[in-house]
């Protein structure tokens, strides 16, 4: 077995390395709350992926599963999961029903599904299928799926005065159809699939705490660990590309530059963050 360490020692950490390999190594009920996004196994071209982004789909999901059996462990009772997921169009996988299935038998409670619509933005693909026929066409998606989970309990604990959502944003984020776009960014940064960052904003801010700490184990170029360092939020990110790794840290960095030169008083995060490199 893995020897666990300190939690203090991933605050506000960038981890370079495989989450089915990092993951055993944090304490257990020390994270309050995991957003993320799987890669989706349709042939995304991300950075130091040797698959291709094309695994065998026993395999792609045995895979899952593992990360997920960890981040019940490391999440607090009452902590949340809210998993982003993209339906497939043309493999006959429903992947948001088989992740929320692997959630529900590793002891997670269900919470909520929301769908994120995005306008007619998938209508772009090509694939119909069989054209003008009922022999076998695609149906093609406008949305995206966030699923979320509880551990233990749906009540979570925390300090009223650390919650920092508004009125006006509980009222219309509590109605489970979010309508915001997709990422426009994702060529700046290198990664074919990334959420905005508004998606993160609305999960953290409806579901935890200022100083909560908030886990990305797919963390991709780091659009969860940089909503939560604006929002407050301890972070712990974990990412197999070195790349993706050095893109989140700089967007984090850039930004505690720019709040220095026009924040009376602001303080660098503590722990600063950084890059720790696992086995990458």
């Amino acid at each position: 077995m893995q020897e666990r360490r300190r939690v203090e020692e991933f605050v506000n950490k960038i981890i370079c390395g495989r989450s089915e390999e990092v993951l055993p190594a944090i304490p257990a009920n020390s994270v309050d709350l995991v957003v993320t996004s799987p890669p989706y196994n349709f042939g995304q071209c991300y950075a130091n992926d040797p698959s291709g982004d094309t695994r065998e789909w026993n395999d792609y999901f045995k895979s899952l599963n593992a990360v997920w059996e960890e981040c019940y462990r490391v999440l607090k009772p009452g902590g949340r999961i809210a998993v982003n997921v993209q339906p497939l169009f043309s493999d006959y996988i429903p992947t948001h029903h088989l992740i929320s299935n692997q959630l529900l038998k590793i002891g997670f409670l269900w919470k909520a599904e929301v769908l994120w619509e995005k306008s007619n933005y998938n209508a772009k693909y090509t694939a119909w299928g069989s054209w003008k026929s009922p022999s076998m066409p695609y149906l093609k998606y406008t949305w995206e799926f966030i699923e979320i989970f509880d551990k233990a309990t749906h009540k979570k604990a925390g300090r009223r005065e650390d919650a920092d959502i508004t009125d006006a944003e509980f009222k219309e984020w509590v109605f489970a159809r979010w309508k915001f776009a997709p990422e426009t960014r994702m060529k700046e940064f290198g990664h074919p699939a990334m959420f905005p960052e508004e998606l993160p904003r609305r999960v953290m801010k409806l579901f935890s705490y200022r100083g909560d700490l908030v886990l990305d184990p797919f963390n991709g170029a780091g659009t969860t660990t940089f909503v939560a360092f604006k929002l407050r939020r301890r972070f712990v990110g974990v990412e197999v590309s070195p790349e993706y790794c050095e893109t989140a840290l700089e967007r984090i960095r850039e930004s505690e530059r720019q709040k220095k030169l026009f924040a009376e008083g602001f303080k660098f995060l503590s722990p600063e963050p950084e890059i720790l490199r696992w086995r990458c």
